[in-house]
Formats: C-alpha cells, structure tokens, sequence
C-alpha cells in the first residue's frame, strides 16, 4: 500500500554534522519534527532555525512518540551503537554518523539487532551519494577485473576539536582513519565491488595532536581534554578477491591537503580528484584515450536523505548499508592492532 501521510524524522545533536542532516532532509522535503540536545541554548537555537516544534533533553523521549519515522544520529561515536539500537528496538529507522560504531564488535551487534526488528539501518556516508561517485560508479562497471586500488584522505593542519570526544580513543574509536579516511575508503571499495578485506599491514603515527599542534577549524576545543588517537595512518588492505587497496590518511602532517580515489582494472582505470574532477582513463581501439566526464549539479545530502526514506518505506537495502559499516568497523580494527605491531600482518576478523 502506498504511504500517504508525511515521512517525520527526529535529529539527535545540534553539531555541524546535525546542521548538514537537516539541510539535506529540508532539501529532499523530508519532514524534520524533533531535535534532541544535551545543550539547551544550542538546543533552542537550531530548532528556532530551522522551525523544529519538538526538542528534547532525552533521545528516549523521541522514541516513544509514534509520529516520528525515524532518527539521524549526529551524536559523538561512541554514542552511534546504543543510541542506534535503542532506536531501532522501539520501532525507528536509523541514520547514524560515520563511523557506524567505534569498533567491529559493536557494529556486528547493530547489524544483529537490525536483522532483527527488520527496520533500516542507514550509515552517513554522503559522498558516496555525490553525481562524482555515482558517475564514476557507471564509468567502472566496465573496467573488467579491478584489481588495484588507491585512496587518501590528508590534512595538513585539520585536527577536529582538539581535546574533546574527537580526539579521545575511548569516544572516537580513533583519529582521521575512521574520521576522514572512512569516506574515500568506502568510495574504493564501493567501486570495486566492495570486496571482502582479508588482511591488513599498517602503521599509524602519532606526531602533532599529541603536542597540541595541528589543531583545525573543526568541533569545539576542550583545552583541559587531551589527545591520544593518531595523527597519520598508512595500510595496505590485501582483497578476497587477489585485489589490493592502499590508503593514506592525516589530520596533521607536513604535506598538502588531498583526497583522492582511483581504481584500476583490466579495461579500465579512474580518479577522483577532491570530488569535484573525475578522469577516466581506457582505451579505444587499441589506443589509450582520457575522458573528463561533466559532472551533472546535484546535492549528496538531498540524494542521501531521498534514499533514506525510500528505504525506510519499501523496505530497501541501503546503499550504504550497515554491512558496509561492518566491513570498514573491521578494517580500522585491523589498521589499529597492525599499526601497534609496526605493521604486522593482521587478519581482518569477519
């Protein structure tokens, strides 16, 4: 039976990354009824921006109001897990925050648990909703075998809210490995036919944040608070498939700011460049031939918020599914306990 009456979502957090959320469901027409914040001026303050009539102190009070559809969770990473699993025991659909959880172990439990009450799990990956990557998407579907990939993901000076939760091991789950590098690494996988990961050699180091250097724009500073996540990551992910992944990664280093893709298969090759160039590289007959594709006008948080709700309602997989969350949760665990073993081969437990 088709829906008629309006699809209602509640946020949870007034951050930038809540900002964005709202925008892209304003932008998709998606209904924005409640916002939950710990802050109460912060708290009143966006939902008079955006003209939400709920807001609450206690996420739990949204799950038992019956007009709410679903959550977006905007919430510090630690809180992505039990916050999602409450949500969808009481009946909600879910869109958490990258990373899906702070480690593979709870995002095994929220793929359980979604099995479970059969309601959506969504993870925040919007990139992957961008006319770049999904133009690039078609572009590889004709590469053949693609067996090599590239990913980075640096800032020079971008470390997030020094001191705070963003850079705490035990509420982050890490530093710009599952903060940034995330996207460009679901992005890799995602064109290559998200291949399971079997091994992982890393190293990842610790240079500036723990200084009190490198700090960016980002997250609010907590100058009592500390830092004890890396700064830099660099790893090898060795593919089921004979296929191999190398991604590299900073929030603080002396080099520029990047954030790249490529693949390369047997018929073909790409990159990403930024989000905003796509060269595709193939030949035509029997010579090589490079393509800059026009990228058509289009908003990933709208094209995010859109798939939401169409799978909130059909019962859809999402493209960015939490078994997608799941994979990456356990290569960053991989990346972490190789990296604390100078790079040891680490086995990716899935």
């Amino acid at each position: 039976m088709e829906r008629t009456k309006p699809f209602k979502v509640a946020v949870l957090g007034t951050g930038n990354s809540a900002h964005d959320h709202v925008n892209g469901f304003l932008k998709a027409g998606v209904e924005v009824v409640a916002v939950h914040g710990s802050n109460p001026e912060r708290r009143d303050s966006f939902a008079k921006q955006y003209g939400i009539p709920i807001q609450v102190s206690d996420y739990r009070e949204l799950l038992h109001m019956a007009e709410i559809d679903a959550v977006a969770i905007c919430l510090p990473n630690y809180l992505h897990a039990p916050i999602a699993i409450d949500a969808m025991r009481a009946g909600k659909h879910v869109l958490t925050e990258k990373p899906m959880a702070l480690d593979g172990a709870s995002a095994a439990e929220m793929v359980r648990v979604q099995k479970e009450t059969n309601k959506t799990l969504m993870v925040s990956l919007q990139v992957r909703y961008s006319p770049a990557v999904r133009l690039a998407k078609q572009f590889a579907a004709e590469f053949g075998e693609i067996y090599y990939g590239k990913c980075a993901y640096t800032r020079r000076s971008g470390i997030p809210g020094w001191g705070s939760w963003f850079t705490r091991k035990e509420q982050a789950g890490g530093g710009p490995t599952v903060d940034v590098a995330i996207h460009v690494l679901d992005q890799c996988l995602y064109l290559m036919g998200y291949p399971r990961p079997l091994y992982v050699s890393a190293h990842t180091y610790a240079k500036f944040g723990v200084r009190g250097q490198g700090k960016g724009p980002w997250g609010t500073p907590d100058p009592t608070g500390y830092c004890d996540v890396e700064d830099l990551a660099s790893a090898l992910i060795t593919l089921e498939n004979g296929g191999v992944i190398a991604l590299e990664t900073s929030w603080a280093y002396h080099g520029p700011d990047k954030r790249s893709v490529e693949v390369f298969g047997t018929e073909g090759g790409l990159s990403l460049d930024m989000m905003t160039s796509l060269t595709v590289y193939k030949n035509q007959f029997d010579t090589p031939v490079t393509l800059n594709p026009t990228l058509p006008e289009e908003d990933e948080r709208a094209n995010m918020a859109k798939h939401f709700v169409e799978c909130c309602t059909t019962g859809k997989t999402p493209d960015t599914s939490p078994e997608h969350g799941l994979i990456l949760n356990k290569i960053f665990d991989a990346i972490y306990k190789s990296g604390d073993a100078n790079g040891k081969q680490v086995k990716v437990d899935l």
